[in-house]
């Protein structure tokens, strides 16, 4: 089983860690491609891809269209940017509409993960819990769900979806690696 993990984080943190440990569980063949590494323009609605399912920027997704149509399984993780994906992580799907038009992502699984990280503002009630938490969870949950759409767009199959809140994505770890084993 080949897996492509793709990393919209510009740091090997949080993100990082779970796509690593996501990748390592499932064993097999995996690369782990952070995407804010390379160069991906913006879509720029040429609609070349819409007859030829070929993007007509000359960048580094022209590489990418070939690793992921070659995967097997594909790893999502993205920060969470204002309740969305990162803009390296939004870029790409962006430039995956050639897959669009010719299905060619039809059947492939996917994991997705995200963290959301509000450390450096966290403020504790009188009992000790987070005030910020609610709103967290559901900035993380508004991130995972744009990887859905994506993924229900192209026709991939979804196994599994792990959040990490308050950069502490080790306590997933079990977890991370249950879901990993899931691809097997």
């Amino acid at each position: 089983m080949k897996i492509l993990a793709i990393s919209g984080s510009p740091r090997k943190k949080n993100v990082y860690g779970m796509i690593k440990t996501v990748c390592e569980a499932a064993g097999g063949d995996f690369e782990i491609l952070n995407i804010a590494d390379q160069s991906i323009h913006h879509c720029n609605d040429c609609r070349n891809c819409h007859k030829t399912y070929k993007c007509a920027i000359n960048d580094d997704m022209q590489d990418i269209h070939k690793k992921i149509a070659d995967a097997d399984c594909i790893v999502l993780g993205s920060p969470t940017y204002f309740d969305n994906v990162s803009g390296p992580m939004k870029n790409f799907m962006d430039r995956c509409l050639p897959f669009y038009f010719s299905r060619g992502l039809e059947g492939k699984k996917a994991i997705l993960l995200t963290s959301g990280n509000f450390e450096d503002q966290l403020e504790f009630d009188e009992n000790g819990k987070c005030k910020w938490h609610k709103e967290e969870k559901e900035s993380v949950e508004r991130c995972l769900r744009s990887m859905e759409y994506f993924c229900k767009i192209m026709g991939i199959s979804i196994v599994g979806k792990i959040y990490a809140l308050h950069d502490d994505w080790e306590i997933k770890e079990s977890e991370l690696i249950c879901m990993g084993k899931r691809l097997l």
